[in-house]
């Protein structure tokens, strides 16, 4: 468990947190606003989630993807790292998602300071990066909020829907 403050942590997901995924990630502005959250969200996407969690923390030793918890301990959001460059990468990708109820409240804007700082401490890397896509502002200023940086539109760079899609790039770097 990692306290981001007095209302919020952070700790590893369980088995038992499928069922909040499934309550939580059944919100058309959550698929709207992340490439990798199918929709409708299913409990098989949410144990599919949770076996490749298992797979990344056993191959990592340490957690990749946490649950935010609020203070009775029911997952609300969630937010790690994608190892998409590999493990001994100097660079990953950060992605989160919040529950609409407690969205606007700077609550991902904290946990993403201290997940960020996890990534430059604990996994060595040198670079975060965060795509984003035009229409979601909010994401935006979360990261401005803890010093990523808009580096650029890249165009076509996913597909959703069978449809390329812009992103703005967001990244951090650590400085020596």
């Amino acid at each position: 468990m990692i306290a981001i403050d007095s209302s919020v942590y952070i700790s590893e997901l369980t088995k038992g947190d499928d069922s909040a995924m499934v309550k939580w990630l059944n919100d058309e502005v959550i698929y709207q606003n992340t490439l990798r959250i199918p929709f409708p969200y299913k409990i098989e996407h949410a144990r599919d989630f949770l076996h490749y969690v298992r797979l990344m923390r056993k191959e990592h030793a340490q957690p990749t993807e946490w649950a935010i918890r609020n203070y009775t301990g029911e997952m609300i959001g969630c937010v790690g790292f994608s190892r998409i460059y590999g493990k001994y990468s100097h660079k990953d990708e950060l992605g989160y998602w919040l529950a609409a109820p407690y969205r606007g409240q700077g609550i991902m804007t904290r946990v993403v300071e201290v997940v960020s700082n996890w990534g430059f401490q604990r996994f060595g890397l040198w670079r975060l990066e965060a795509p984003i896509f035009p229409h979601n502002p909010a994401s935006g200023k979360v990261l401005e909020k803890n010093g990523f940086v808009a580096e650029g539109t890249l165009h076509n760079y996913v597909m959703k829907e069978n449809k390329p899609m812009d992103v703005i790039m967001y990244a951090k770097t650590k400085r020596l």
